[in-house]
């Protein structure tokens, strides 16, 4: 139990890219407070290596558009904040959201949602269902989308990025990440990348859902975040599904990504919407977005001789 009279923010994000969104946007919303907030997520390597040392409520997977698990996460997710003394929530999405956001306010918090990067031609379904309730602020990062009643523009992360022309160097260590969403693969990419990829180059491989048990490579469903890290910043080019956690990483470490949107009609997700964080990101030329089937070893090139840099 808190302190008597010590309240905290809660910062509530599904894994993957969402969470990495939050722990950026933390810091921006809590300036004086971020480091004492109470975290509420789902426990994999990813959220364990992120948040190990910190306050953290764990709760089962809550899978998109899964109803029935919003519900019966609900219970648990308010106790959480009521015994955490928690007096502000924020999320990032995505349906892990709909958990703490809608009641916040019974137990004294009051919420706010800041879509996804990802979402550069309009909400998910998470944020059309919270823009409905009057009591939840809701933020895009994209001035466009500001509508003046429910949706509203303050910052964008993609502002604090920046790139440069650097040598072009020897493609040797190549780091392949299709994110870990379940349950979608992305063999398509898999094996685009074995037919491109220059002879001899060192591939490491995060699989997530992909089943690549035929094929002699050695594939890892999930890389703790801090190797996962050290992966970006060893490699000459990282190849990603469209996924703005990877995407945030990569700045983070100096590199532009080859960014790979997955496709709906090839099974790969749920919808399109890994196409919008890639038009946006190629457009400032903070990665090159190709499409599966139309990667290049030219692709991989150009994107090795560029650098990124935070410059906010």
């Amino acid at each position: 139990m808190p302190r008597p009279g010590t309240r905290r923010p809660a910062f509530v994000a599904t894994t993957g890219g969402h969470l990495v969104q939050m722990s950026l946007m933390g810091p921006l919303v809590e300036p004086d407070r971020h480091e004492d907030a109470l975290w509420i997520t789902h426990r994999t390597p990813q959220s364990e290596s992120m948040l190990a040392g910190r306050r953290v409520h764990f709760v089962p997977m809550v899978d998109a558009r899964d109803w029935g698990a919003v519900l019966r996460r609900t219970p648990s997710v308010l106790a959480a904040l009521r015994r955490h003394g928690v007096d502000r929530v924020y999320s990032t999405g995505a349906a892990v959201a709909l958990t703490a956001l809608p009641l916040a306010p019974l137990v004294g918090a009051r919420p706010a949602f800041y879509e996804s990067m990802a979402r550069s031609t309009g909400p998910s379904v998470t944020g059309s269902l919270l823009a409905r309730l009057p009591w939840i602020p809701c933020y895009t990062h994209y001035p466009a989308l500001a509508d003046g009643r429910r949706w509203r523009f303050e910052r964008s992360l993609l502002d604090t990025f920046g790139v440069d022309d650097a040598p072009e160097p020897e493609i040797s260590r190549i780091f392949v990440t299709l994110g870990t969403a379940r349950p979608w693969g992305f063999r398509r990419l898999v094996d685009r990348v074995l037919e491109i990829a220059p002879p001899g180059a060192q591939i490491v491989w995060q699989t997530g859902a992909t089943d690549v048990s035929d094929l002699d490579i050695d594939g890892r469903d999930v890389i703790p975040d801090a190797q996962f890290q050290e992966e970006i910043e060893r490699a000459d080019v990282v190849i990603s599904h469209s996924g703005c956690g990877t995407f945030i990483r990569c700045m983070e470490a100096g590199k532009v990504p080859v960014l790979v949107p997955r496709r709906a009609a090839h099974g790969e997700h749920v919808d399109d919407h890994q196409e919008q964080i890639a038009e946006v990101t190629a457009a400032r030329g903070l990665s090159i977005m190709r499409e599966a089937d139309e990667l290049t070893l030219d692709d991989l090139r150009l994107a090795a001789a560029r650098r990124a840099a935070v410059t906010v």
